[in-house]
């Protein structure tokens, strides 16, 4: 059945104002359709029948997006931005904000406030989603080109029924992303020569799930000094190194933290499910220098 499409007033999101989604909180209870967000939820019906996301906190989510309700906790939007790529996508998650979800549509609406713009995401299936159903959606505009935290409105129908949440992205310092313990930086052998670079090549996460995404990261450092200016670009291969499993991305540079070193990362790759090994293969083109491209097997669980 194709779903239409309801697009969120961005008047709303000035109305209702907007609270981080960094610390978790769970004070709202499940709304299944538009008439159980009554007055007692945190959240509300609009005139159309749209039930509108009350504004409680979340961790960051499984793509270290922005995580925001639709219906009351029902279901969860994860909004991420590829600021190189002028790309926004935004993955539909279940009540425990981490497991996919598809849907029967063929698009969704993304309305960001400041920048002004509004972005029909169109459905890009994981690997993992039925014939059909989708639960990432991708879009471009050339807004998103800039580099700040954007704030706005999801909305989209799941079944019929029109759903949308207000977002509000925050600084992950200096615009990268923090890691936990099982997201921590591995790499993968010894470092690489090229160029007069030495290059570090591995991913985030001790653990590979087949299924899941993987982000490969890549340090880069010339006499000492991170190198930023460099392109890099991931893509995932079969173990035979005959096959794409996952076309290449580009990365983005992140400068040092106090949890990391500076290295390029944030072109999550999807792994098939049933995979056990997996080659990543890294695009390396540095500022004045020829490419190089190196392959890195890994096994996954």
């Amino acid at each position: 059945m194709k779903i239409s499409i309801t697009t969120c007033s961005l008047v709303f999101c000035g109305l209702l104002g907007f609270t981080g989604c960094k610390q978790k909180t769970d004070t709202t209870p499940a709304a299944t359709s538009p008439a159980a967000a009554t007055s007692d939820d945190d959240g509300h019906v609009h005139a159309d029948g749209t039930v509108h996301a009350a504004h409680g906190g979340h961790a960051a989510g499984p793509h270290d997006g922005t995580v925001v309700d639709w219906g009351g906790g029902k279901f969860h939007v994860e909004f991420t931005v590829d600021h190189d790529k002028q790309e926004g996508t935004v993955y539909i998650l279940g009540s425990d904000e981490k497991s996919p979800v598809p849907i029967d549509a063929e698009s969704i609406d993304l309305s960001i406030s400041d920048p002004v713009m509004q972005v029909s995401l169109t459905a890009a299936p994981l690997d993992s989603d039925p014939a059909g159903k989708a639960s990432r959606f991708v879009g471009t505009h050339q807004k998103l080109a800039v580099v700040q935290e954007y704030a706005g409105t999801i909305a989209g129908v799941i079944d019929g029924t029109p759903y949308s949440g207000d977002f509000k992205e925050e600084v992950h310092g200096d615009h990268g992303h923090s890691h936990g313990a099982d997201d921590a930086l591995v790499w993968e052998g010894e470092p690489r020569e090229h160029a007069g670079l030495t290059i570090q090549l591995g991913h985030h996460g001790k653990h590979l799930h087949a299924g899941e995404e993987v982000e490969p990261a890549v340090s880069i450092v010339r006499n000492g000094k991170p190198v930023d200016d460099a392109k890099v670009f991931n893509a995932l291969v079969s173990a035979d190194g005959q096959t794409v499993l996952a076309k290449e991305v580009a990365t983005v540079y992140e400068p040092t933290t106090d949890e990391e070193p500076a290295h390029y990362a944030q072109g999550a790759l999807v792994i098939p499910s049933g995979t056990s090994k997996v080659i990543l293969r890294y695009r390396i083109v540095p500022a004045g220098a020829d490419p190089a491209t190196f392959d890195v097997p890994v096994t996954v669980e």
